[in-house]
């Protein structure tokens, strides 16, 4: 029951993510000031979600394999120089309409690289005798 529970979850978190995103990218979402707050609440409910998920995904199938690791650091590292960069040399439209686009993917980053700052802080920096580790969560198969 877990298992399905956890996998219907997963299909909602997606494909509420898929439909924000293509509405996003249709320019389809509500403009007005009103509506932003909605549109600003589902755009953080969206990604908060889907990096839950993917945290799960990442701790349970990707930690430890050093190769998919290092894939997924180097996804993260290129992404915000690219998305950092793309906005100092004004090659992101920002209006109205790209407004939640744009803001989704920006926070995307900021939260892939809180995670890569948690990881280098729980291989390097943490003193394993004074600060106990974060416990795995239990995820019954």
């Amino acid at each position: 029951m877990k298992r399905l529970a956890r996998r219907v979850l997963g299909f909602l978190v997606v494909a509420n993510v898929t439909v924000f995103l293509l509405l996003a990218y249709l320019g389809k979402l509500p403009t007005d000031p009103r509506a932003s707050i909605f549109i600003d609440f589902w755009g953080r409910f969206g990604v908060y979600s889907l990096w839950f998920v993917g945290f799960v995904l990442y701790s349970r199938y990707v930690r430890q394999h050093r190769l998919l690791r290092l894939l997924v650091i180097a996804a993260v590292c290129i992404d915000i120089p690219v998305f950092l960069g793309m906005a100092w040399f004004d090659r992101i439209t920002v209006n109205a309409h790209t407004l939640p686009f744009v803001d989704f993917w920006g926070r995307l980053a900021v939260y892939s690289f809180w995670v890569l700052a948690y990881e280098f802080y729980c291989l390097y920096l943490r003193d394993d005798e004074r600060v106990p580790a974060t416990p795995e969560p239990e995820i019954n198969r």
